[in-house]
């Protein structure tokens, strides 16, 4: 398989997954407090990983910037921003979820504009987003009808979340080049599992949860599928694909949510959500338009 049939195959792969991500939290957090739930989950992940690790003898680092760099990863790519968007989603329905969160290309965008100085923001990608994201707030605009003062809250932590987590992405794409995808989660996730099952013991209720079928299996599905193996094949994704690239796949995965709602939940496919999803794919088109001009001249790709 070459370099970039990978790239494009990880691309399709991490938004499909995390297409399917946002009803499988929803699930678990019906029996499971979301502190608890995300520690098992980064535990259980980080598990897997470390058997991976140990099969491809990665060994452990011994490199002051790598523990610097995965101390930042732990803060930003999973324990704060993960938090917010967990509290969020008990507070908001997942449709406007959706919606906010796909605001974090704009943040990517503006933070590698400072940042990144070979990734600027371009007038093809401002306007692919804003056409982006309106195809995502068009696809999702029938959640709309229950926004009141008291999900203000939930809105403003879950777009916290996009932010911070798009500071993680930048963070990678500055000093990750050098590191193993798999420790470079491995670590940050085993390190975010301990603060957030102190927190959970401190302020959570655990008499009513219920660990059954669904919320276990929701568990397994967001750790092995939805964490150990998109965020490994996301960071190594970040070395090859420009930060602001890379995170439109905010924008797909609202969609992909859309068809598993429909297809495997009986939900009903809109007018709405069709006029939408044509509007994402307008938006991620005329994003990326530049580098598809650049695809041609062999400059997208890292070699």
């Amino acid at each position: 398989m070459s370099h970039r049939i990978k790239i494009y195959f990880g691309l399709v792969l991490i938004c499909l997954l995390w297409g399917s991500s946002w009803a499988a939290v929803k699930l678990g957090l019906e029996t499971i407090p979301p502190l608890l739930s995300l520690g098992i989950r980064f535990t259980i992940a980080s598990m897997i990983l470390g058997v991976i690790a140990v099969f491809q003898q990665l060994g452990i680092s011994r490199s002051t910037a790598f523990w610097k760099l995965a101390a930042i990863i732990s803060m930003t790519s999973f324990t704060v921003p993960f938090v917010l968007i967990y509290w969020a989603q008990l507070q908001i329905d997942s449709s406007l979820a959706a919606v906010l969160f796909a605001t974090y290309p704009f943040w990517v965008a503006v933070l590698s504009h400072f940042y990144l100085p070979a990734e600027k923001i371009t007038v093809p990608r401002i306007l692919g987003m804003i056409i982006g994201f309106a195809g995502v707030a068009f696809i999702f605009s029938d959640g709309f009808r229950d926004v009141n003062s008291n999900t203000l809250f939930g809105m403003v932590a879950l777009v916290a979340g996009a932010v911070i987590q798009a500071f993680g992405l930048i963070s990678i794409r500055r000093s990750g080049e050098h590191f193993h995808p798999v420790a470079l989660n491995l670590w940050p996730m085993a390190m975010s599992s301990l603060p957030l099952f102190a927190a959970s013991i401190a302020w959570e209720d655990y008499s009513k949860i219920v660990y059954d079928q669904q919320s276990v299996g929701s568990l397994l599905y967001l750790a092995l599928f939805c964490t150990a193996t998109t965020f490994v094949i996301y960071f190594w994704l970040i070395k090859h694909i420009e930060a602001v690239i890379l995170s439109l796949s905010a924008f797909i995965t609202p969609m992909i949510a859309v068809i598993i709602g429909v297809f495997l939940l009986g939900e009903e496919f809109t007018g709405t959500m069709i006029i939408g999803s044509i509007l994402v794919l307008l938006g991620v088109a005329v994003a990326t338009l530049d580098n598809l001009v650049a695809l041609f001249r062999r400059r997208i790709v890292s070699r």
